[in-house]
């Protein structure tokens, strides 16, 4: 018989202890957590509780979860000093010394490490959250996790593994009896067996062996990860572990991906292989391996060495050490100068010693770069894209080792399946990755980040996690619109990494989080950042399947000041004064400058520079609203199902998805730098930025949680909400667009209405409204509110400026050929642009439409070409003439020369006689030339002489070329 336990049952609330009767708890509470302890501040109210610190101070507060606080320190009788993980200093202040002793005991016994691991705050909050039905929780099914080993199955099939000839898939570590903290399936080379398998983990450190993790399809190329060999000082050597690296170069060259010589192919699916039938010995691949080597297609494996040459032959002397290249004839050795945990420790003090520090631009920067954090994180990246190099250009199969192969090992490896792979830059793929290459393969998150039941020694402490989430947000900065995910879930990833509200990374391997039972009763990061999809995902991102490669100089890399500086989460409590700890507040009455000063001298000094800030980051808060207009372009409404919309169809005020520090006086609001303030002002009177509802559908399936995205201080983790700038923008022009479109719409249907009451038939008026369209934009997505019928046809040849041909394009005239030189000089045409000889560009000619209205040069081609377009201005039916005006003065033909239309006046009398006026009446008839207005405003006048009085004229009509023009002579 079994009894249901409840949660009240197995964690029960306590009652808080307070400090004064008329204290109450200040903060919203998740589900398991309970106020321990409510007290007083010098300027507001504490309050203590299993899962975090708050205190307020108006018009700010503090809100920082137990895990997050590595040391705490009692100084100057007033004054709590708080340094947390994710390089954020806090002090508060209170109005005693006795109280600030207490209250410094309380938090050091609440961050104590466990005694258990049920003492843990995610088994608490996962228990009360099963209960009420909290967030993903409420799904009956969790489809949303991944059993076991789905992401191995998956990636095999993705990746086309040829597992009937050249790879194989062991369970030799099943029960991780092979390799304690390794997954319990393995890829390897179908030539080496399970017995082989154990021998070459007696020679690697830990008993990490080499291992497979990803393929280029493209190449065959693979990448593997192990430890160091152990040579230690006598030399020792594995033919075993020898022929393991030989055996991977050779099927990488059987399975190349270009050619299928083999039946299989590479579309095996992922369940095609029998776990039991690879678990004994099997048959080898020397044979097809030696056709690859007969092809010449067997290429040297490469093995990335994290560490320096120094710190390889060093570590001989514990048992360790590096390949000896006489021993792997097969094998280029490369060693990347990358450092280690200590080091890394070290630097991360640094920095945060330095962010706590009071900014001064004359030396900040010169004190950034002497913590080395940026050196390390360039390192990262130059030793991840000499990886990708080999991978992608070279073709060659890749092993990184470091010592262990658990700290710098998987920041080389994921970061390079970052580069290589776009899977793994959806939030599916992230998430594929981090659990394959850092919790599956055992980086030891609970020694590593001092959590759980981890190791008590602070030496095994460095934040090798934290440090690589910084390089995907160096990526993420370079890159905007290759990432699916966006800076606030970067930012939710690390505070999360230390919060204990997720078990997702506790303890130090899959085989304790599996003994421990884990993923049973915790709850996921994962899960939770699926819930907000409107909230973590990139409104840029647009699926490109190429491959990254970043610029790793440390000049191209920015400080992460949203988790180093502390914008993100809570703020600083200083001397009591009244402080922000709010996003994006203003930390007034710093003694030592305070956070927001610093955090705004870092951001003026980097985006300053040119030279240092990628083009890519409008993130900080720089004046680009241009440039956010421009980008709204990639956003697709249709890939956020959970984006905030209207509930009932009514309109939004803008209010409501502006930030919450808007109704804060004392807080400027960080839109301003991306807003202009008459718009900022205009939003917030306007009821017409609203977000209608995209589609009905995605209304009714809408989560009501993802409705306020930027309303509420904090999120439902209990951690202060982080706003990406870049992405509010993006909302904010997205809800302005969508509101334009609904005026627009309202006010055609009222000018409709207005149509239909005059008279006019309802199928007349603006017939195709009646079914609506949705044109969409290929390049963004965004719903186009124009017709095709509001279009004109243009034609491309009135849009098409000129192009000249560059002087030494041309060494001939491209007219009759004749070589240029000293005495035969270059002309272009104003019309084509070609070069031509001054013989065969002698004609002038005036282009209207390059707004050439003057005789230009032209050649001539060109010449009769307009020649023609002018006479077809005239009448069509008729040739044009150079007609006598009344004054006695011709007309010359515009689009003639000189010498094509000569006019010879000889004597003429400035009044016309009536021999003349014959003359004129029988030209006019012979040439059926229309009124002389008509011949005026296409003709330019010529002075004729005054001297002329012989009324004895002869008049001459030669039409060589109707479209060219006539020749007039006067005798």
């Amino acid at each position: 018989m079994f009894t249901m336990v409840k949660a009240s049952e197995v964690f029960p609330m306590r009652s808080p202890i307070k400090d004064s009767d008329s204290l109450a708890p200040v903060h919203p509470v998740i589900p398991g957590e309970c106020v321990l302890f409510l007290g007083e501040t010098r300027g507001g109210v504490i309050s203590l509780s299993n899962y975090r610190l708050y205190a307020s101070c108006p018009p700010g507060f503090l809100n920082i979860p137990l895990g997050l606080i590595d040391q705490l320190e009692q100084r100057d009788l007033f004054f709590i000093h708080i340094y947390c993980k994710d390089a954020r200093s806090y002090r508060i202040q209170f109005s005693s010394t006795n109280t600030c002793e207490e209250w410094s005991r309380r938090i050091m016994d609440e961050i104590s490490p466990p005694v258990k691991i049920e003492d843990i705050f995610a088994f608490a909050h996962f228990a009360w959250a099963c209960e009420t039905s909290f967030e993903e929780l409420s799904s009956s099914s969790s489809s949303g996790e991944m059993s076991d080993f789905t992401w191995f199955r998956s990636e095999l099939a993705r990746l086309r593994f040829d597992l009937q000839g050249a790879w194989r898939v062991s369970m030799a570590n099943m029960d991780h009896k092979l390799c304690p903290t390794y997954p319990q399936e393995l890829l390897l080379p179908a030539s080496i067996s399970d017995s082989v398998l154990e021998k070459v983990a007696q020679f690697r450190s830990a008993k990490r062996i080499p291992a497979v993790v990803w393929r280029n399809t493209a190449n065959g190329a693979v990448l593997a990860r192990c430890s160091q060999p152990e040579v230690g000082w006598l030399g020792w050597r594995s033919s075993d572990d020898e022929e393991l690296v030989r055996a991977i170069a050779e099927a990488c060259a059987y399975d190349s991906g270009t050619t299928s010589r083999h039946s299989s192919g590479s579309d095996i699916s992922s369940g095609s292989y029998d776990p039991v039938c690879h678990s004994g010995e099997i048959p080898s691949l020397k044979d097809l391996s030696a056709e690859a080597a007969a092809r010449g297609e067997v290429r040297k494996v490469l093995i990335i060495d994290a560490r320096s040459y120094a710190a390889a032959v060093g570590n001989r002397a514990r048992g360790g050490g590096v390949e000896c290249p006489e021993y792997y004839p097969n094998a280029e050795i490369l060693f990347m100068n990358l450092a280690n945990i200590h080091r890394i420790r070290n630097s991360f003090q640094a920095l945060r010693s330095l962010c706590h520090a009071p900014p001064d631009q004359t030396s900040w920067f010169q004190a950034l770069d002497s913590t080395k954090w940026l050196h390390h994180m360039s390192g990262l990246l130059r030793a991840s894209v000499r990886s990708v190099t080999a991978l992608q250009t070279e073709g060659r199969p890749v092993i990184v080792h470091c010592s262990d192969g658990w700290d710098r090992t998987p920041q080389i490896v994921s970061l390079s399946q970052l580069l290589l792979d776009p899977y793994y830059r959806t939030l599916e793929g992230f998430q594929v990755l981090v659990e394959k290459e850092w919790l599956d393969f055992g980086h030891k998150m609970a020694d590593r980040c001092g959590q759980g039941l981890g190791c008590s020694d602070v030496n095994e402490r460095s934040p090798i996690f934290l440090q690589w989430l910084d390089c995907v947000h160096q990526l993420l900065l370079q890159f905007p619109c290759h990432f699916e995910f966006n800076l606030t879930f970067l930012v939710k990833l690390a505070e999360h990494t230390y919060s204990n509200l997720f078990g997702t990374f506790l303890a130090n391997s899959l085989s304790e989080r599996r003994r421990l039972r884990v993923k049973e009763r915790t709850r996921s990061i994962w899960g939770y950042l699926r819930s907000h999809p409107g909230k973590f995902r990139n409104f840029l991102f647009v699926r490109r399947d190429e491959v990254l490669w970043p610029r790793c100089e440390v000049r191209d890399l920015l400080l992460w000041q949203d988790v180093y500086v502390g914008e993100g989460v809570g703020g600083s409590l200083l001397g009591g004064k009244e402080v922000s700890s709010s996003q994006g507040g203003s930390r007034e009455g710093s003694e030592n400058g305070g956070e927001n000063g610093l955090a705004e001298e870092i951001d003026k000094l980097q985006n300053g520079s040119k030279e240092s800030t990628p083009d890519v980051c409008p993130e900080y808060r720089r004046k680009s609203s241009d440039s956010s207009e421009e980008s709204a372009g990639c956003l697709d409404p249709s890939q956020f199902p959970n984006f905030p919309q209207p509930a009932n169809g009514q309109p939004v005020p803008a209010s409501n998805t502006t930030p919450r520090l808007e109704r804060r006086s004392v807080i400027e609001s960080s839109t301003d730098t991306l807003v202009p303030e008459s718009e900022l002002q205009k939003s917030k009177k306007s009821h017409n930025y609203t977000l209608p509802p995209l589609n009905t559908q995605f209304e009714e399936t809408m989560n009501s949680s993802s409705i306020s995205v930027f309303s509420d201080p904090l999120d439902s983790d209990g951690l202060v909400a982080h706003h990406n700038q870049v992405q509010r923008r993006m909302v904010e022009i997205f809800s302005s667009h969508q509101a334009e479109v609904t005026a627009l719409r309202r006010d055609l249907h009222m000018s409709r209405l207005a149509l239909t009451q005059a008279g006019l038939k309802t199928d007349q008026i603006l017939s195709q409204e009646e079914h609506q369209e949705h044109f969409m934009d290929g390049r963004s997505g965004v719903e186009s509110t124009t017709s095709e019928v509001s279009w004109e046809a243009v034609d491309d040849t009135e849009t098409r400026p000129t192009l000249w041909v560059p002087d030494h394009a041309a060494s001939s005239c491209m007219g009759c050929h004749t070589q240029f030189w000293f005495g035969r000089r270059k002309h272009h045409c104003r019309s084509c642009g070609r070069l031509f000889c001054s013989e065969c560009s002698e004609q002038a000619v005036p282009i209207p439409a390059e707004q050439l209205y003057q005789p230009v040069r032209v050649c001539d081609q060109c010449f009769m070409h307009l020649s023609q377009l002018a006479g077809a201005c005239l009448d069509p039916t008729t040739q044009p003439v150079i007609p006598c005006d009344n004054t006695g003065q011709e007309k010359e033909n515009p689009t003639a020369d000189n010498e094509e239309t000569a006019v010879d006046a000889a004597t003429l009398d400035q009044s016309p006689t009536s021999e003349e006026k014959a003359v004129e009446k029988q030209l006019e008839e012979r040439l059926n030339i229309g009124a002389a207005e008509c011949q005026v405003e296409q003709l330019d006048k010529i002075e004729l002489k005054p001297e002329a009085t012989s009324c004895n004229k002869e008049v001459e009509v030669e039409v060589n070329n109707p479209s060219s023009g006539v020749e007039v002579k006067v005798n």
